[in-house]
C-alpha cells in the first residue's frame, strides 16, 4: 500500500534530503537536482511552498491533477494539498517552503498575499516572463544569503524580511491576472482572507468535520456569512468545496492505494461502504470499484 506522508513545516525542515537549504523563521528555501530515478512518493505538508523550475521539465500532480513545470514556470501548492513530483530528465529546481503562522506574524499585508494562494484552487502554475527569470533565480539566492547573516543583527534580520517580502510581492504583480496587480477593495481583501484560511481548515479537518458550522465556528463568523462570502469569492459553497475535498482525497487514494474500498471508507470517516459508494457515485458516475479498475494512473 502506497503511504502518503504527511509533513509539518518543522519535520520537512530537519528531514528533507537536500543539501542547498537555508531555514529561518517559517521559511526554508533551498535549490536541489532531482533524477528520474528519484521516485518520490506522494507526499501532504502543512506550509504554503513555490516552486520554481530553473532547468529541465518536472511534473507534479497535485489534487489528481497533472501539470508540467518548465524553466520560468512557478507552481504554487496550498497547505495540505496531496502532491507527488517526478522527472524525465535531470532537473534543477528552486522551494520556498512558508510556514502558515510565519505569513500571518510577519506579513502585515497578508490580505495582498493570500489572492496568490487563492489562485492555485484553479490555476497552479505561473509564467515568468523571459526577462524576469534570472532577476527571480537572483532574487532566490539573495534571500538565501540573507538567512545566513540574518543572526548577525536586527538589521540584517529585517533585510532578510524584506528580501522575502519583495520577493512574494514581485511574484504576485507577475501573476498574469489584474485582481493581483491592485487590491483597493478593503471588504474584497477580507473575504479573500476567509476563503483561503477555510480551505486550510478544510484540507485539515474535512475527514471528519463536514457541516459548514464546524467552519464557521473556526473562523468565529456565523454559517449563513460564511457560506455568502466563500461564494462571493469562489463561485461555489462551502458545502461544495468541503465535498470536493474529501472526493480528491477519496480519488487519491483509489488510484495510488492498495486499501480496500471498505478500508477507504472508514479511512475518510464514512458511516459505512454503501454510504461512501453513493457519496462518489454522486460525484462521478462511478462506483468506487469501478473508478478505480478504469483509473489509468499509477504511480511508478
Amino acid at each position: 500500500m502506497v503511504q502518503i506522508k504527511k509533513c509539518t513545516f518543522e519535520h520537512m525542515t530537519k528531514s528533507y534530503p537536500c543539501k542547498e537549504k537555508s531555514v529561518l523563521d517559517g521559511c526554508m528555501i533551498m535549490r536541489q537536482s532531482i533524477k528520474p530515478e528519484d521516485v518520490q512518493s506522494p507526499f501532504q505538508v502543512e506550509a504554503y511552498a513555490l516552486l520554481f523550475c530553473i532547468s529541465g521539465e518536472v511534473n507534479i500532480i497535485s489534487d489528481l491533477r497533472s501539470y508540467t513545470v518548465t524553466p520560468g514556470t512557478l507552481f504554487v501548492y496550498l497547505p495540505n494539498n496531496i502532491i507527488k513530483i517526478d522527472c524525465k530528465k535531470e532537473s534543477i529546481i528552486s522551494e520556498v517552503i512558508l510556514a502558515s503562522d510565519y505569513l500571518r506574524k510577519n506579513f502585515l499585508q497578508w490580505n495582498k498575499i493570500s489572492p496568490l494562494f487563492i489562485q492555485t484552487t484553479n490555476n497552479p502554475v505561473i509564467t515568468i516572463p523571459t526577462d524576469r527569470r534570472d532577476e527571480l533565480i537572483r532574487m532566490l539566492d539573495n534571500i538565501q544569503e540573507r538567512i545566513k547573516t540574518a543572526t548577525c543583527s536586527e538589521w540584517n534580520r529585517k533585510a532578510y524580511h524584506a528580501a522575502l517580502k519583495t520577493f512574494l510581492y514581485d511574484i504576485i504583480s507577475l501573476a498574469n491576472n489584474p485582481e493581483f496587480l491592485e487590491i483597493t477593495n478593503i471588504h474584497q481583501s477580507r473575504n479573500q482572507d476567509y476563503f483561503a484560511r477555510f480551505m486550510q481548515l478544510v484540507s485539515q479537518y474535512c475527514k471528519k468535520e463536514r457541516k459548514v458550522h464546524f467552519y464557521a465556528s473556526k473562523l468565529c463568523i456565523s454559517s449563513k456569512y460564511l457560506s455568502t462570502i466563500i461564494k462571493e469569492v469562489s463561485g461555489k459553497t462551502p458545502s461544495r468545496w468541503i465535498d470536493e475535498v474529501i472526493m480528491s482525497e477519496a480519488i487519491f487514494l483509489l488510484k495510488y492505494s492498495n486499501a480496500t474500498v471498505q478500508e477507504i471508507a472508514f479511512q475518510m470517516n464514512f458511516p459505512n461502504p454503501s454510504f461512501f459508494g453513493k457519496f462518489f457515485k454522486r460525484y462521478t458516475g462511478f462506483s468506487p470499484k469501478s473508478y478505480r479498475s478504469n483509473a489509468t494512473l499509477t504511480i511508478s
